[in-house]
């Protein structure tokens, strides 16, 4: 028998909470939605249980051309996560940027936290 992989559009995360979402593509917010769900399971992995994640979208128009201001926010027990900058070439498209904010959190985490594993262990 063979099993089926799970079907990632049928995957809903109910502690994702988007704002400002609407002024996104709608094929951008759908590769933004798989992105989020392939990282927020390595997020999930760092974390142990992130109780919040928020993602809060702007846009502005500049030469004729849309750029994005996005901000992440990961809320867990303790000090939040809070990932806004992102270098200047990310900015112009909003899939590349979640992608760069997701793995600028990730680091955060790691960095906070030593969950990597080459890092020194206490009883070494």
């Amino acid at each position: 028998m063979i099993k089926k992989k799970k079907d990632k559009a049928m995957f809903k995360i109910k502690n994702v909470f988007f704002k400002g979402f609407d002024v996104v593509h709608p094929d951008d917010q759908k590769r933004i939605k798989e992105l989020l769900y392939q990282h927020y399971i390595e997020l999930e992995r760092e974390l142990g249980q992130v109780a919040k994640i928020h993602l809060h979208f702007k846009k502005y128009e500049k030469g004729g051309r849309e750029k994005y201001s996005i901000r992440l926010m990961i809320d867990f027990p303790g000090k939040p996560i809070v990932v806004d900058k992102i270098y200047e070439a990310a900015r112009w498209d909003a899939v590349a940027a979640v992608n760069v904010l997701l793995k600028k959190a990730r680091q955060a985490i790691i960095n906070r936290f030593k969950t990597d594993a080459t890092y020194r262990k206490s009883y070494y």
